[in-house]
């Protein structure tokens, strides 16, 4: 019988051959921030990219930026837990509009700057997700895709 290998195993593998500028390193550290940094700030910061290791977060608030500095230590381990040893080895706080908007806001605003609304209108497929947090996590991997491939 042959040997199993555990997921947890074969994904640590594949983390550790991806280069550091990958753009999946991004992805996965915008998907794991809401567990790293938890309810109370989710929705008032965002993981803008992951270069060469380095964790590049936004907020909208100084005083939160100048407050999340203290804290890097933790949310590095907090990363290496969910990512492995080497692929966060720095965080640097940004203060800027968040880009992400929340779909489930009852009152439609957005979060940060305002969309041109004729540039970044959603694909059919994506009113169709009938999960909600599936389609809030989808939702904001398209506006932030459009918005690179729009502003650059």
């Amino acid at each position: 019988m042959r040997k199993v290998t555990p997921l947890a195993q074969i994904i640590t593998g594949f983390l550790t051959n991806w280069s550091q500028n990958s753009p999946m390193q991004t992805g996965l550290a915008a998907y794991y921030w809401p567990q790293v940094i938890g309810e109370a700030l989710k929705d008032k910061t965002e993981v803008s990219q992951v270069k060469n290791g380095i964790l590049w977060i936004k907020t909208p608030d100084p005083a939160l930026a100048y407050n999340l500095t203290f804290f890097k230590k933790e949310i590095i381990n907090k990363y290496r837990r969910y990512l492995g040893k080497k692929n966060i080895r720095g965080v640097r706080v940004t203060v800027g509009a968040l880009s992400a908007v929340d779909v489930d806001d009852q009152k439609g605003k957005t979060k940060g700057k305002l969309l041109p609304a004729s540039d970044l209108t959603l694909p059919a497929a994506l009113t169709e997700i009938k999960d909600s947090d599936l389609k809030k996590a989808f939702t904001n991997f398209y506006y932030a895709h459009e918005r690179r491939k729009t502003f650059g």
